[in-house]
């Protein structure tokens, strides 16, 4: 057997790398090879496909070609009279709505979907098949830039627009009337409105478009705000959107209505009743924005002169203006001004009577309305307030009692009239009595008096006080005591050109009565006067 040398044993391992080296040489060779055919594959590729020859385009059918079924969508636009419209598009193409058929007396508004949305855009992109209904309005005619306005709810024979009294169901039919586009004259019957009546064209047309109903119609009754919103919304569709109302709930048959009237500037009260009665100063607002007489940027309150029971300063003067004074204007809508108008004249500055009601001037020509001036307080009406209202109702009884009229009497007399009517018509009756220098305490013992025909000296006082202040003098009870003996009592003073002069119906009465004198306590002069010893203010310690 041979014997194996070193060297041998280290000949075989070499080999073997040898062979291993060699093989991987091979591989790479191999792999280099054939990223080098994919980038020429991919290159050739790129070429091929951007030269359209790899993927060569489909044919597109002729423009004349009809689409299938599966590529059509159709639009049904359904119409009060006559048959649907149908137009039919392309899925995703834009689709122009047609134009709603005309109808007498209303007036196109018009798409709505199944679920009553309107179509807001000119164009409609479909998607899938889609049905639409016609929306119509009662047609309504807008003085929106004319230049000429006519009143609509004229001033009563006093030259007053009673801004607080309800909007009668008669004047809202007669307004709506004369806002239609037509001349059209229904035939529509109320059982309670006659044919003489002024009314009656109104309501049996405004019967027959829709807008009012039932069998009897209550001309003279006030309407309320819901009943007046129910029929203004046959002049405009649904707003669609909802509001927050504090006695209004989406459950409510009227809910709608209300969110219409936010919606259009109508109605800015939340918190408004729905049964409450709708007045003639919001209804002034409302009919002014109907109309197109839009915010009036007129400042000068003589163009419309002195509205008897309207203040200035009342957030409606000129709502009302609009609606009560006829007058050209300019920029007709938006930002008005008034050129020439039937203004009425600017009043004066002082007290006047409607009927037997005081009222008060102001120097700028405007009423007191809701005001004070000195210690006169004038009520919603303008008219002369004690603040109760059942005292102002006890003097106006008093001042019919004595067949008081401002327009054939003077003040003075008047006056008188009632001193003596205190003094000689009532009835002495013991009862409490007050702290020198106490006021406020004239109005109860005023009422007690006016309604009992009894009581004691500050009961005098007080109702003889109420009956000159309503006649605009500015009477002042005092609580003090009077005679050397110092006699608790109640008396009045009013001052002209700024001196006092003593009013006494009670101690005239105690005169006559348990005395038998003939004396004479009406405007007593202070020198007079101060021969009873009149004492008005607490002695000092």
């Amino acid at each position: 057997m041979p014997v194996k040398t070193e060297k041998s044993k280290k000949s075989a391992p070499s080999r073997r790398a040898k062979h291993a080296e060699s093989g991987r040489y091979v591989l790479t060779r191999v792999l280099l090879a054939l990223l080098t055919l994919a980038v020429i594959a991919l290159g050739l590729l790129l070429f091929l496909a951007k030269e359209g020859l790899l993927f060569p385009p489909k044919e597109t059918p002729d423009a004349g070609a009809e689409m299938t079924e599966s590529e059509k969508c159709r639009a049904v636009f359904y119409v009060p009279e006559g048959e649907p419209i149908v137009v039919s598009a392309g899925k995703g193409d834009l689709l122009v709505p047609p134009d709603g058929p005309e109808i007498e007396h209303y007036r196109f508004l018009g798409w709505a979907d199944e679920k009553g949305r309107r179509l807001e855009d000119a164009e409609l992109r479909l998607y899938a098949d889609a049905s639409f209904s016609a929306q119509y309005a009662v047609a309504f005619r807008s003085e929106s830039g004319e230049t000429r306005h006519e009143a609509y709810l004229p001033l009563d024979a006093d030259g007053c627009f009673r801004p607080f009294s309800p909007l009668t169901r008669r004047e809202a039919a007669e307004i709506l009337f004369s806002l239609l586009d037509t001349d059209a004259v229904g035939s529509g019957s109320f059982a309670d409105v006659k044919a003489e009546d002024s009314c009656f064209l109104a309501a049996a047309t405004l019967k027959d478009l829709g807008v009012i109903g039932g069998s009897r119609f209550h001309p003279d009754e006030g309407v309320s705000h819901a009943e007046f919103y129910e029929m203004l919304a046959a002049f405009y569709p649904p707003c669609g959107m909802p509001y927050a109302f504090d006695n209004i709930s989406e459950s409510d048959s009227y809910y709608s209505r209300f969110c219409l009237a936010r919606h259009e500037g109508w109605l800015d009260d939340p918190a408004v009743e729905p049964d409450s009665d709708l007045t003639r100063a919001e209804a002034a607002h409302v009919f002014n924005l109907l109309r197109g007489r839009g915010s009036v940027a007129e400042t000068n309150t003589a163009k419309v002169g002195t509205i008897l029971d309207v203040s200035f300063r009342d957030p409606y003067f000129w709502d009302i203006a609009e609606a009560s004074i006829a007058h050209d204007c300019e920029n007709g809508g938006e930002n008005e001004r008034w050129a020439q108008s039937e203004a009425l004249p600017l009043r004066e500055e002082g007290f006047f009577f409607i009927g037997t009601e005081l009222h008060c001037i102001d120097s700028e020509g405007s009423p007191l309305v809701n005001e004070t001036s000195g210690n006169f307080r004038f009520g919603p009406d303008g008219a002369y307030t004690t603040g109760l209202p059942e005292l102002d109702e006890l003097v106006q009884a008093k001042f019919k009692e004595l067949k008081l009229d401002p327009q054939k009497m003077t003040t003075d007399l008047m006056l008188r009239k009632c001193y003596d009517n205190v003094t000689y018509h009532s009835r002495y009756l013991k009862g409490d009595t007050y702290e020198v220098g106490a006021t406020g305490w004239e109005l109860d013992a005023a009422y007690r008096m006016l309604a009992e025909g009894k009581g004691n000296c500050y009961c005098f006082a007080g109702s003889f006080a109420v009956l000159a202040r309503s006649l605009g003098y500015d009477a002042i009870c005092y609580s003090g005591t009077v005679g050397p003996r110092k006699s608790p009592h109640g008396w009045v003073e009013i001052s002209f050109d700024d001196v006092p002069y003593v009013f006494d119906t009670n101690l005239e009465y105690e005169e006559h009565m348990y005395k038998h004198k003939t004396t004479c306590m009406y405007k007593l002069p202070p020198a007079r006067a101060k021969g009873w010893h009149y004492v008005k203010e607490a002695e000092q310690a």
